[in-house]
Order: structure tokens, then C-alpha cells, then sequence
């Protein structure tokens, strides 16, 4: 303890965790002595604008409404998304957030740390640090979590996608806009909102941020450098590229660099006197809006463990972690399929743009078809109408599988239908056709053993393809491999489901979500068809 006994907190990392917990700790702890090191300076900040969702608004106004008030004001409020597929432009409402400036953001998490009594060192390397209480907040490439990779468990993986954030004075409005591209290189995305107005400029002239993200093939295709970093306008391809979207304006860079996320994840988030939070203790891919957002939280939460349990340590960090592992972990479950939405979405811009925007929205779990009735139901009426209308589907449906569909010149009644094994590795859908039989049992829709089960279903010279698994343990990872499979073979695929559901839309996910699933399944264009589990 420090004199009187007053706890000594040194902090590793200037960033939105480290400022913040500084900020708890002063305000819930105020005998200590606060000490934040960061080795850039106060006005070193790179990148553009971030977003909270208003769900973290509202758990920061809890804790602190001070600073929620002071971001409030410094932020532009968003109320939906807008996706943008060629040649398209769908709005869905009811996504609200709040973005912000990251430079301002900075700066009123630092002034607001200062003010509850924090000390902080610019320009400074925090080694051998001295306290009763060590934090490490310095991001997902920690060097002080990696000196100690082995004591946290620390694990980390790379993703597959090329992204690079960017700025632009181009105006978005209140929406989040996802544009899509298609160019002689491949498919070329960006995640765009407005973050602020430019002060005085004319109107039409804002302050935006623009995520690019492109798979591996069509950055090398494209000629783009890792290893240069971008600070004023960026390559006047990726300007040219979005043109339609930015209305003359240019992509500029702030040191920024071509990426690969990387995902962070520690066994232990402490080990002695040491303790990580933010993205040096977890990453959830930026198109959650996760990276600040677990930050406030996690500081919140390690501010509030350190008060209550005030002298013990080892006490206050076994409570931080267990206020903070649920979230954390229901984040970066959400993440995850989103990640992966993401790396692979050139395979689904042949989906008309009613489908394609239902596929973005139901990427995760974290939305229920119910959730997405209530924030847009008329793109969600939009959406079942071009799917029943292309099907040759008249009246009014009670779900999805209602749809007939027709394969190989047979017309099948609905997408519900019967599988009867017969010999050779097939199946027989509703004694009309013949399909292939694959089992699909942890096999990923990358990969080798995802290119075997393409090359397998495409050699069997059927119209179509069951693939096998257990509906209860792996339905998600089914309809990832059955949308790829889908898309590459032009084979109609069939799914199991149990045996037992109810055709009713309206009952909410937690009394039995099968009707939502198979409808949005469908819907979406992940499956052709569902056979009932034998």
C-alpha cells in the first residue's frame, strides 16, 4: 500500500480502458494515487470516428453521468443502418448509436480522468511498473500481456479479411451505410458513418469514418502495401471505387495501415498483481462495435471490484472477471459469425439486394426474427415478398417453407419435404428426385475439408445435396457450409431440423425458436430446403 494506505494503481495504456478505469478508480476509490503511462502524446491520435451503441450509452450514464453527458454532446447520433449492395440501397431502422470523434472521445475520457484525480505521464515507457495494482490497457498487441503470455493463457488468432480504417469528408446522415462493390480486382466493402460536422465548412461537408475490408485475393489483386502507411489521401483506386458513395469526396488515411484482426483471448485475466481489460485482455470484431464498448465496460466493472474489495487485490480481480467473462463472451460469440460475414461476402452479392440485406442483418445471433419485425418490419415484409414472389407463391403465407421450389424440373410443393436414404450414398426428396448424402459433422465452411465436400457434391452428378448433422449441436456452422455450398456448385442443398416444431412466427425465441430459424434460413438463402431429423 502506498502511505496512509492509500492503494497505488499504475496504469499501462492511454487509451479508452486504461483513461476510463483511471476516471472509476478516482471517483469510486478516491484515496488512491492513479498513475496512467502512455507512450504516445495527447494529441497523437490516429484513426477517425467510433460508435457506442445506445444499450453502452446507457450503462455509462448509470455509472457516470457526467461523461455520458459530455459524450452526448460531442457525438452524432445514428438511428439506422444502410446497406448497400450493387445497385441498391435498403435503410432499416431501429439500430440506434452514437459516434464520435476518437480525438475527442480521448480527450474528454483524459480530462475527466485528470479530474477525479488521475496523473497521467505522456510519452513514457511503463516498465517495472511499482504499485499495488497493475493494469495493462495497451490493446491487442499488449508487449506487457505478451511478456506474460504464459501466466494469462494468452491466445490469439488472425482473421482472413484485408481492412484499413480511413476518413472522409463525406456526409452519411444518421445511418451506418455497408457499401458494396464489385471491381476487376474482386469484391471491395466499407463500413461508412459520419462521426461530425467539419467546423466551417459548407454544407454537405462532414467528418466520417470508412472501414474497407476485402478478402486476401482481391488485395493482392489490387496491388495494395501493408507495409506503407497511409496519412492524407489514400490510393485514388479505393476513392474511385466508392465514388457513388462519397460524392466527390476523397479517402484520407491518419497513420493508418492495411490489417488483419486479430482475435484476442487470455485464459486468466490477472496473474499476481497485474490485471488486463479492453482489447489487451479480448477483441470482438470492430463490425459489432465492440472494441470501446468493452472498454467502458470492463472499467466500470474492475473500478468497481477494486473499490468493494479495496486492499485485495487478488479479491477485486476475482470479481472483476466474474462481473465481466459472461458479456465478454456473449460478444465475442456474436462476433465471431460476423467476422466471418464479413471475409466471405463477395460469396452473396448474386443475392437479390431484399436477401442479401436479411443475410447482413441475421450474420449473428444477436437479434431474433421477432427483435427484426419490431425496429423494420416493412423491410422484413419487403424481404418475404420478393422471396414468395420469385418462388410463384400467391396468398399469404405462414412461413417460409410454404414456398414451392423447383429442382431439376421437378416441383416440389414446399420446402419441407422427406428424405428417404436409398443406395449409394443418396437420398430420395419427397420420391421425386435424388440427392446426394454428405455428412457435414465439424467440417467448417473453409478449409480443405469444406473444398473435399464441395468437390464430392459437385462428382456425384445430383441436382442436389442433404447435408447431415445434428440440428441441435450444429445448425449454425450447417447453414455457414450450406450457403458456401449453395453459392459455389449451384446445387440445391437440403438441412435436417427436428423432427417437432410449430409453424407459428409469433412465439418468442426462448419458448421455441425452430419456426424463426428455419424461416430466416430460408428466407435468406442459406438452405433450399429442411428435412425433418430422421
Amino acid at each position: 500500500m502506498g502511505t496512509g494506505g492509500a492503494p497505488r494503481v499504475a496504469i499501462a495504456g492511454g487509451g479508452p480502458a486504461g483513461l476510463f478505469l483511471a476516471r472509476m478508480i478516482g471517483l469510486k476509490l478516491p484515496r488512491a494515487t492513479v498513475e496512467v503511462y502512455e507512450r504516445n502524446g495527447p494529441g497523437d491520435v490516429s484513426g477517425f470516428g467510433v460508435t457506442l451503441s445506445d444499450r453502452t450509452l446507457s450503462g455509462l450514464a448509470r455509472h457516470d453521468p457526467e461523461t455520458h453527458r459530455l459524450i452526448i454532446d460531442a457525438s452524432v447520433t445514428l438511428s439506422g443502418i444502410e446497406v448497400r449492395p450493387p445497385g441498391a440501397r435498403l435503410r432499416y431502422d431501429g439500430f440506434g448509436a452514437a459516434a464520435i470523434s476518437r480525438h475527442t472521445l480521448l480527450k474528454i475520457l483524459r480530462e475527466q480522468a485528470t479530474e477525479a484525480g488521475a496523473r497521467i505521464h505522456y510519452r513514457a515507457r511503463a516498465e517495472d511498473l511499482d504499485a499495488d495494482v497493475v493494469a495493462f490497457a495497451d490493446g491487442a498487441r499488449s508487449s506487457h500481456r505478451d511478456a506474460r503470455r504464459e501466466a494469462f493463457g494468452t491466445e490469439t488468432r488472425t482473421g482472413a479479411a484485408r481492412y484499413v480504417w480511413l476518413g472522409t469528408s463525406a456526409d452519411f446522415g444518421d445511418a451506418a451505410t455497408l457499401a458494396f462493390e464489385r471491381t476487376e480486382h474482386g469484391p471491395v466493402a466499407a463500413h461508412c458513418y459520419s462521426y461530425g460536422r467539419s467546423p466551417g465548412r459548407s454544407s454537405g461537408s462532414a467528418m466520417s469514418t470508412v472501414v474497407v475490408e476485402l478478402d486476401e485475393t482481391t488485395w493482392r489483386a489490387a496491388g495494395l502495401d501493408d507495409g506503407a502507411e497511409i496519412d492524407g489521401d489514400a490510393p485514388p483506386w479505393l476513392s474511385e471505387v466508392f465514388a457513388e458513395h462519397l460524392d466527390g469526396h476523397k479517402l484520407v488515411g491518419n497513420h493508418s495501415r492495411w490489417g488483419r484482426f486479430t482475435v484476442v483471448r487470455n485464459a486468466s485475466w490477472s496473474d499476481g498483481n497485474t490485471v488486463l481489460l479492453g482489447d489487451a485482455a479480448h477483441t470482438a470484431h470492430f463490425t459489432v462495435s465492440s472494441g470501446t464498448k468493452m472498454a467502458l465496460e470492463d472499467a466500470i466493472a474492475l473500478g468497481r471490484a477494486l473499490s468493494e474489495h479495496d486492499g485485495h487485490p487478488a479479491a477485486a480481480f476475482a470479481e472483476y472477471e466474474r462481473l465481466r467473462r459472461g458479456p465478454v463472451a456473449r460478444t465475442q460469440h456474436w462476433a465471431e459469425p460476423s467476422m466471418h460475414w464479413w471475409e466471405t461476402y463477395g460469396r452473396r452479392l448474386h443475392q437479390p439486394p431484399s436477401q442479401f440485406g436479411m443475410h447482413f442483418l441475421t450474420r449473428t445471433r444477436a437479434i431474433s426474427y421477432l427483435g427484426l419485425r419490431r425496429r423494420c418490419a416493412d423491410r422484413i415484409d419487403e424481404a418475404e415478398a420478393d422471396y414468395f414472389r420469385a418462388a410463384g407463391f400467391t396468398g399469404t403465407p405462414p412461413h417460409a417453407i410454404a414456398a414451392p421450389f423447383t429442382v431439376d424440373g421437378v416441383r416440389l410443393t414446399d420446402r419441407l419435404v422427406t428424405a428417404v436414404p436409398q443406395a449409394d450414398g443418396e437420398v430420395l426428396i419427397d420420391d421425386a428426385i435424388r440427392f446426394a448424402e454428405l455428412s457435414c459433422v465439424d467440417i467448417p465452411e473453409n478449409g480443405p475439408a469444406a473444398d473435399e465436400l464441395l468437390r464430392q457434391a459437385l462428382a456425384r452428378g445430383l441436382p442436389g445435396v442433404l447435408l447431415r448433422a445434428d440440428p441441435l449441436t450444429h445448425w449454425h456452422t450447417t447453414l455457414r457450409l450450406a450457403s458456401r455450398v449453395r453459392t459455389e456448385t449451384g446445387l440445391a442443398v437440403a438441412v435436417e431440423v427436428p423432427a417437432d416444431w410449430a409453424l407459428d412466427l409469433t412465439r418468442e425465441a426462448d419458448t421455441d425458436p425452430w419456426p424463426a430459424r428455419i424461416h430466416l434460413a430460408l428466407l435468406t438463402g442459406r438452405t433450399d430446403l429442411v428435412v425433418p431429423t430422421r
